[in-house]
This record gives structure tokens, C-alpha cells and sequence, in this order.
């Protein structure tokens, strides 16, 4: 829908306008991004020291992100999570015989290869020929993982779907049902983005590996395991790969809108953003952040850290509330939660820059990376085996 822009907001988007630099040449612009400056949004500001909503320009929006302040860019979805109340699920104690029978699929190969492409773009701005592309050979590369790989009876199971949005990138969802599922069987959801951005500019290079492309990499993995292990859902499962993140949770906004229209029951919700980084003389662990998630859902993801994987885990937030796709669930009314590779401070320094590569340091590592890709798949069987 349509939301009325105040007059004031006008004004001052106007003088803004008048007053901005450009961020970069477009001479230079060879990842074929397009975005208007000066184009009013309205954006939902999260903050340690405030928040609230209000109109801002693209260009705003640009500069915010670099300062490290968190938003949901809500234009088109201003009406989340004020739909019907959500059913609310608890979650018995990680108990899975079949998780670690599926880790033996896991392999640190496919994911560096997979990430080598796809951090190949020049950008995969959720608004460029180039971002665009990124997604389409997603699409791809998951249907043939599921032609060559899934059973006759999963696939069945599995449909595809290539969700088209107001920009140029496509979000992708992965649906696996189960064999005698209804409508009103709640859905295990795993998420990722497929976006990346430069916060020096629109149209410099952003080659993403560790945001995120190592969490896409890092759920695909998980897929294609489950496919090798014929895994067959109780219950369904999803793997959701989203556009527009760094652009305010576009995408994931615009999914969560419709399965909240759509009276979608769902039992919990992970996001994967940023699994590869393990600073040098920090110890290895897996950060469980408490930033605007559900409780119970992020007691469970520690009781399957615990059950399932070699690390250790420690509680760790973020600066602002809307820091991955996983705040859109939240703000929906559904259970979310979310983990990250190590301790905020202790993150990936290169990300939303031209650094943000694979061979950058041995710091980037896929033998951590693979710890998470073992998470998903935990997460996954645990939750869909009911």
C-alpha cells in the first residue's frame, strides 16, 4: 500500500537532495545498480539510544548503515506484525538419533566453491544486473543440486519458488513438505541473504563472502545434505535465501508479510548471517545473540549447540535491534533466532567493503564455517522431525 508522505519529510528529503554528494561515479557503474538518492523511504530506526520511525533518502539510508545505526526500511510492509496473534510453540530437548547421520554429507568443498562464485559478482546489490544475476544462479545451482541429488520421493516434496520483488533481486524459497502435510502444519524456516553492499558506495565492488554469503553458502550446504541423506520432514521445512537485507530486511519483510496474510503457522525461524570468521587469538565459539529474539527458541539453540556440535557458545548482542532478516519474523509475531561466528567484536572487520573476500586472511576459515553448516542441519532435523 500506498503511505502518505508528510509534508515535512518532503522539505527536508529536498533539502537533503540539494545538498548531497554523490556516493559514486556512474560512469564506473558496472555491476548495473540502480537506486535513486533522493527517493523518499520510510525506515524504522533501531538504536541503543532511541528509535522511532521516519522518511529518509536512499542516500540517508546509506549513510546511517555506515554509521552503524540499524533500520528496517518498512515502505512497503508498514503494517507488519499487527496481523492475527501467532501461535506460540515450546521446544523438548534436542533428542535427534538421524542429525548426526546427515553430518556425514557435510563437506567444507561445495561451499568454497559455491562461495568462490558467488563472491564472483562485482555487487549483489538487491538493485543491480549484477545482484540480479547472483540470485538467478542460486536458483539454479539449487535446482540441480535437487535434480541430481533428491530421491524420487523428495521430489515430490520439494518445490522451488523464485519470489519476484519491487527491485531487481529475486528472494528464493526452498519449500520441503512433508508426506501427509496440511496447511496448518507450522513451518522450521532457515534463513540467509543473498545481497551485498559497499558502504563506500552503491556501485563499488561488493564481493560479500563473509555478509553474507557465507551464511547462503553455509544453508545451502545444509540442503544439499539433507537431499544426500533422503531426509523426509514430518513437518515442513524451508530455506529461505533473501533479497534486500542491506537495504533495511526487504526481503524478508515482504516474505513474513505474506505468510502472515496467509495465516502461515510457524515453529521457528533461524537466520545465518556471517559463519566463516574466526578472529585470530580468540578462542572458537559460536556467538548466541539475545538482540530481539525469542527466548525459548534461543534456550533451545543452545541445547542443540550442546548436543550436536564440538564448540562452545556464548550470549553476545548487537548494537541496534534489526541487525539480519531474522528481526522481520520477530516483528511479525513469529519465533526467531539467530547466531553468529563469534562474538560481535570479534566479527568479520571487512564486511560492506571491497576486503570482504574469501582469500583476505586465513581468519576467513571453512572448517569454521562447516560448525554452522552442522547448526542448520541440526536445527532443521530437530525441529521438522515432529
Amino acid at each position: 500500500m500506498r503511505v502518505p508522505i508528510p509534508l515535512g519529510a518532503v522539505a527536508l528529503a529536498t533539502l537533503a537532495i540539494a545538498q548531497q554528494v554523490p556516493f559514486s561515479d556512474e560512469v564506473h557503474n558496472v555491476g548495473g545498480v540502480e537506486v535513486d538518492l533522493g527517493a523518499l523511504r520510510l525506515v524504522e530506526l533501531f538504536s541503543d539510544v532511541g528509535g522511532g520511525s521516519k522518511w529518509m533518502t536512499e542516500s540517508e539510508k546509506l549513510e546511517a548503515k555506515a554509521q552503524g545505526i540499524s533500520y528496517m526500511d518498512i515502505t512497503e510492509t508498514p503494517w507488519l506484525g499487527i496481523g492475527s496473534k501467532k501461535q506460540r510453540y515450546s521446544y523438548p530437548p534436542p533428542n535427534s538419533t538421524i542429525v548426526a547421520d546427515v553430518f556425514k554429507y557435510l563437506s567444507t568443498v561445495e561451499p568454497k566453491a559455491n562461495l568462490e562464485h558467488f563472491t564472483s559478482y562485482h555487487t549483489r546489490h538487491y538493485n543491480s544486473d549484477t545482484g540480479k544475476a547472483s540470485a538467478e544462479w542460486l536458483y539454479a545451482k539449487i535446482l540441480a543440486y535437487t535434480a541430481e541429488l533428491a530421491s524420487d520421493e523428495q521430489k515430490t516434496l520439494i518445490d522451488v519458488e523464485l519470489v519476484e520483488h519491487a527491485w531487481k533481486q529475486h528472494s528464493i524459497i526452498v519449500h520441503i513438505s512433508s508426506v501427509n502435510a496440511s496447511d496448518s502444519d507450522p513451518v522450521t524456516i532457515l534463513g540467509a541473504h543473498i545481497d551485498s553492499i559497499n558502504h563506500g558506495g552503491f556501485t563499488l565492488a561488493a564481493p560479500g563472502a563473509g555478509d553474507d554469503g557465507s551464511g547462503t553458502v553455509t544453508i545451502l550446504e545444509a540442503y544439499r545434505a539433507l537431499l544426500l541423506a533422503n531426509y523426509i520432514p514430518a513437518s515442513p521445512l524451508e530455506f529461505h535465501f533473501y533479497a534486500g537485507e542491506e537495504g533495511g530486511l526487504l526481503g524478508s519483510q515482504a516474505i513474513a508479510s505474506r505468510y502472515e496474510n496467509d495465516e502461515q503457522n510457524v515453529r521457528a525461524m533461524i537466520q545465518f548471517d556471517m559463519t566463516a570468521w574466526h578472529a585470530a587469538g580468540t578462542r572458537e565459539e559460536i556467538a548466541v545473540m539475545t538482540t530481539n529474539v525469542d527466548p525459548a527458541l534461543t534456550d533451545f539453540l543452545i541445547l542443540l549447540i550442546e548436543r550436536h556440535l564440538e564448540l562452545p557458545w556464548v550470549k553476545d548482542h548487537y548494537p541496534g535491534r534489526a541487525s539480519s532478516d531474522y528481526a522481520s519474523w520477530t516483528k511479525a509475531g513469529y519465533q526467531s533466532c539467530h547466531s553468529i561466528e563469534g562474538q560481535f567484536k570479534n566479527s568479520n572487520p571487512n564486511v560492506h567493503g571491497v576486503n570482504d573476500r574469501i582469500d583476505i586472511s586465513p581468519e576467513f576459515s571453512f572448517e569454521h564455517m562447516l560448525h554452522f553448516c552442522k547448526l542448520a542441519v541440526a536445527f532443521a532435523v530437530e525441529l521438522s522431525s515432529y
